[in-house]
């Protein structure tokens, strides 16, 4: 008996050249879908990173300069030494020895004034950014790619203890011991105020990304303690604003 051959039908060269394509154009989805969103997170985790590390920061000075001045014999002479725009600086009795000469008992922050960091110390990062530095006995870094800081202090104006911070926020222009600039006029205050008086300090972190992010992009203003500042770089950035009573200058 003969065989009988059935016909067999395969693909033509059109049809799997058109399967190729679709599968091209559906791989082609996949990436752009999957590199959107992998551009997102990268962008979103820099952001976290940099809002925990301005909290964090914040957390820690806060912390310690509600301290200042805390002097429980009244034989230290605890209190605030710098009262700066971009730097602070104080002192307290932690064990009650009638001195601020022990460890953590004079402490300061303020960016490095190193050339990488603020060399004219206008509490802007000269690269853009720098860490915070704490110095005690030694300096330590509080918290990395901070764009600027400032501070600014309240005091009892009328002098008569009650611990009633009126309007203004001054610091010390001239590094001479006293308030006499006005923060928010940007004017002399037109007296002078001894740092004994200061019941209050208010602080500025300006923190961004370590690295910018991809289409991200636009200028951006954020005032921060006596300047405004302008950035129009690819970098996102975020501002911590706080006030820290000082319970033992006073209040």
């Amino acid at each position: 008996m003969g065989t009988l051959l059935k016909n067999k039908s395969g693909f033509t060269l059109v049809e799997l050249l058109m399967a190729m394509v679709t599968g091209i154009i559906v791989l082609a989805g996949i990436y752009a879908a999957f590199n959107s969103q992998q551009k997102i997170h990268t962008n979103e985790s820099q952001v976290v990173d940099a809002e925990q590390n301005v909290r964090a920061a914040a957390h820690f000075m806060v912390r310690e300069i509600r301290l200042a001045g805390m002097d429980q014999t009244g034989m230290a002479g605890a209190g605030f030494v710098i009262a700066g725009p971009h730097s602070i600086r104080f002192t307290l009795d932690r064990n009650d020895d009638e001195d601020v000469l022990d460890a953590d008992e004079d402490i300061a922050y303020r960016f490095s004034v190193s050339a990488a960091a603020d060399a004219d110390g206008d509490g802007r990062a000269d690269s853009g950014a720098a860490p915070i530095m704490r110095a005690t006995t030694g300096n330590d870094e509080l918290a990395q790619d901070i764009h600027a800081i400032g501070f600014a202090y309240a005091f009892d104006f009328d002098g008569d203890g009650d611990g009633i911070l009126e309007e203004y926020w001054a610091y010390d222009s001239d590094g001479d011991g006293s308030l006499d600039w006005d923060n928010d006029t940007g004017a002399g205050l037109g007296f002078t105020v001894n740092f004994d008086r200061i019941k209050a300090v208010r602080i500025w972190i300006l923190a961004r990304t370590r690295h910018p992010l991809r289409d991200y992009s636009g200028p951006k203003n954020f005032v921060v303690g006596d300047k405004v500042i302008n950035v129009t770089d690819n970098f996102k950035y975020r501002l911590l604003t706080t006030t820290v009573k000082c319970r033992n200058m006073g209040i």
